[in-house]
């Protein structure tokens, strides 16, 4: 039986502000994402001159750009995984066939 997860608050600096989430995510995932978050946001104020509100928005679309890119690749991938479980199986069921027939 899996236990479930425990819920804890943590505190992320992003954009020199504080903000307080509560998660069950583990420290290191919840910090990673502030840290990712922080930096984007630092990254798209520098290079342009746009507000802290509008360097977040920006942000925001870029990394929901990434999540829809990588959930594609990963629909793909599942899909040619799929495709390819299909076709070694056909492929023994084929050999096996033959197997049988020459037996």
């Amino acid at each position: 039986m899996m236990l479930p997860k425990r819920e804890r608050t943590y505190t992320l600096r992003i954009a020199g502000k504080d903000y307080t989430i509560t998660s069950a995510d583990a420290p290191e995932h919840v910090r990673r994402m502030g840290v990712y978050v922080d930096r984007r946001i630092a990254e798209t104020a520098s290079s342009s001159f746009v507000s802290r509100e509008s360097a977040a928005i920006i942000a925001a679309l870029s990394i929901a750009d990434e999540l829809i890119s990588a959930q594609d690749d990963n629909t793909r991938l599942r899909r040619e995984l799929l495709e390819a479980r299909q076709a070694l199986k056909q492929q023994k069921q084929e050999e096996n066939h033959a197997d049988e027939s020459t037996a």
